[in-house]
């Protein structure tokens, strides 16, 4: 059975003002609702100022609870994509979206979750719990971090649901502007008697590093980091990721070729030691999707046709993907003499 395209449009039945900089869209696919779990996100591809860029957003509703799919989408300063959705997109306009993605998604488990959200790192931490409480006997504890009251996403449908799970789900609210900055302390009384607890954290970088330096285990941590997207990157010499890599690019020259399908394009270069996949398609003078640029979102995703290539890193493929020769090009490897990949 052919595999549906990556990219599908969407219309954008409701948009609900979540606070001051966030809203929520509500999407109907084209072609018939999404399978996805709970902490997934979907690519939205838009075009601003004649550039076609792209950029992940988490799901905010949860497939058990939920009957329409929802992302929600922070307006960011000089986010040329979140700022392009607030702006032009209303109810009844057309959107185009990947199919859903990504491994932030609920482990089985008897312990009880902790989430741990920075700003719209609640997003996908709110589809993880509305799951989690639906599905599960678990008992769920949220720290959201804002920047202040009028920056708070979901403070009603947390309202609710803390009124829905009595016992089960508490919800604690830090404001920078109140409080201060979360420190290790906070964190830790929040943690309180939790401390064998599954920890899901979603929100920026200092915040992640924050939280997990914090957490004082033994429980599972798992996590999703977030960030603008990464800006093209100079390809004339190949990556090192550490020394094993250094190694390869100082031994003697790889040969083969890596050749790269996009739409009605076939383009072959030589294969230079430690060059990511996209990075090849990029020196052919290519211009594939793209968007994190860590491993994270599978905006880059293609199909390995011949030859074989191994992921620095894979935050987004399943392993049924990955079985199926799927590659985050941002990430991988040719370790064949050449290899063939194709952009669906």
């Amino acid at each position: 059975m052919a595999r549906p395209p990556l990219f599908q449009r969407a219309t954008v039945t409701r948009i609900v003002k979540e606070s001051s900089d966030a809203r929520t869209y509500v999407l109907a696919p084209t072609d018939g609702p999404f399978t996805y779990n709970a902490g997934q996100f979907c690519t939205f591809r838009v075009e601003v100022d004649g550039t076609e860029l792209f950029r992940s957003y988490s799901m905010s509703s949860s497939p058990d609870t939920d009957h329409e799919l929802m992302t929600t989408v922070k307006r960011v300063a000089g986010g040329k994509v979140s700022n392009w959705l607030h702006d032009n997109v209303s109810e009844g306009d057309e959107v185009v979206v990947t199919r859903p993605a990504g491994t932030f998604c609920l482990r089985e488990s008897q312990a009880p979750l902790l989430g741990f959200s920075g700003g719209s790192g609640i997003t996908p931490i709110l589809s993880l719990a509305k799951t989690t409480l639906a599905t599960t006997d678990r008992d769920v504890h949220l720290l959201c971090a804002d920047r202040d009251h009028d920056s708070m996403i979901f403070e009603r449908v947390l309202s609710e649901l803390v009124d829905r799970y009595p016992g089960r789900l508490t919800v604690a609210r830090h404001l920078d502007d109140k409080n201060g900055f979360l420190d290790k302390a906070a964190v830790l009384e929040f943690v309180g008697e939790h401390v064998g607890a599954d920890s899901y954290l979603c929100g920026p970088e200092p915040f992640m590093d924050l939280i997990e330096s914090a957490l004082p285990g033994p429980g599972r941590i798992f996590s999703e980091r977030f960030g603008s997207a990464a800006e093209p990157i100079n390809t004339a010499e190949p990556i090192s990721t550490g020394e094993s890599a250094a190694t390869e690019t100082t031994s003697t020259e790889v040969t083969g070729t890596v050749t790269i399908v996009l739409g009605r394009k076939k383009t072959s270069v030589p294969r230079h030691p430690n060059e990511t996949l996209l990075e090849s398609a990029r020196r052919a003078g290519l211009t594939p999707p793209f968007s994190c640029e860590a491993g994270n979102c599978a905006t880059c995703m293609a199909h390995v046709t011949s030859g074989s290539a191994v992921m620095r890193i894979n935050d987004a493929l399943t392993e049924e993907e990955v079985s199926d020769g799927y590659v985050l090009t941002c990430q991988a490897v040719p370790d064949s003499e050449s290899i063939t990949v194709k952009y669906e």
